[in-house]
């Protein structure tokens, strides 16, 4: 299905596959033996409700129902959603409008294509024989190509794009949306299913152009929260050493009092006090309570 034979790993593909792969290492590290990843702000904390609502699906083979259920969710109905009622072109935005048009299956194709399109994706992806991103490269395109529903499917492709990734291992992908990247190259997205679809229709399946649109996504992806946690760590290393002995502390505990940071790191109560309030201007922490009664946690 979808021309996959006609798929040619270029250097360019390998390259960035090789790239995205050894950050997910480096996360998975990361996510396992320290707190740098719960200093992220914002970024830990879309990735954290990500992966609490969708960690039940992480085990589970895609199916139909399943992405009605996660447009609803996107685009704030209840229950799955309906297929399209009408044959309208997607568009695909960038900064500056309207990118272009992509042509769409008509109502009466959606539930078979897509169908089809799902069965192919749990049996590439079980069956392993297939680079994992490869295969979720093609899913979302051809998945754009199908378009199912009125209005919201180029949200739901890159919903669907990190789901596929934490199902791979890819467990930074929830950290980061990729709405803004792919607005920011809304053309060469735009131009990359354009191309791709026509090969399709013509019988001449043609994947790299795509291929290369998707990786330049994933690298920017993984090359905006490396340097996320490139600037947290440079910071870290610029604090005092008590401060970074209380930090410490918070990788197996999510809320301290003042009583506990003294006696496990033995340091006076005034520096300790110092070293707390210095850490909360800066954002590491966060202070709840009032004297006595007053605890910290990781911001």
């Amino acid at each position: 299905m979808l021309g996959m034979d006609a798929i040619r790993i270029t250097p360019e593909t390998l390259l960035s596959a090789c790239e995205v792969d050894e950050f997910k290492g480096l996360w998975n590290a990361l996510d396992k033996h320290t707190t740098g990843l719960n200093l992220l702000g914002d970024v830990a904390g879309h990735g954290n409700n990500f992966k609490q609502v969708l960690g039940p699906l992480k085990d589970q083979a895609i199916t139909v129902d399943i992405i009605r259920i996660l447009h609803g969710l996107q685009t704030g109905t209840r229950g799955i959603s309906p297929y399209k009622t009408e044959t309208k072109p997607l568009e695909i935005m960038n900064g500056a409008g309207v990118a272009g048009q992509i042509e769409t299956a008509t109502p009466e194709q959606v539930e078979k294509l897509l169908t089809k399109l799902v069965t192919w994706l749990n049996k590439t992806m079980e069956e392993g024989e297939q680079h994992p991103l490869i295969s979720i490269a093609a899913f979302t395109a051809v998945f754009l190509q199908i378009s199912p529903f009125d209005e919201g499917n180029l949200k739901t492709a890159r919903f669907l794009v990190l789901l596929l990734m934490l199902k791979s291992g890819y467990t930074y992908a929830p950290y980061l949306p990729l709405d803004k990247i792919m607005a920011d190259e809304g053309g060469t997205v735009f131009r990359a299913l354009r191309h791709n679809q026509e090969s399709l229709e013509n019988g001449t399946p043609d994947w790299s152009m795509w291929l290369r649109c998707f990786f330049i996504v994933l690298r920017k992806q993984k090359e905006t929260l490396e340097q996320r946690i490139n600037e947290k760590e440079k910071a870290l290393t610029h604090l005092p050493t008590l401060s970074g002995r209380i930090m410490k502390l918070f990788e197996e505990n999510q809320r301290m009092q003042i009583h506990q940071i003294i006696k496990l790191t033995r340091g006076r109560r005034s520096t300790v006090k110092l070293r707390l309030g210095e850490l909360v201007e800066g954002g590491y922490l966060k202070r709840y309570g009032q004297a006595r009664s007053t605890w910290y946690s990781l911001a």
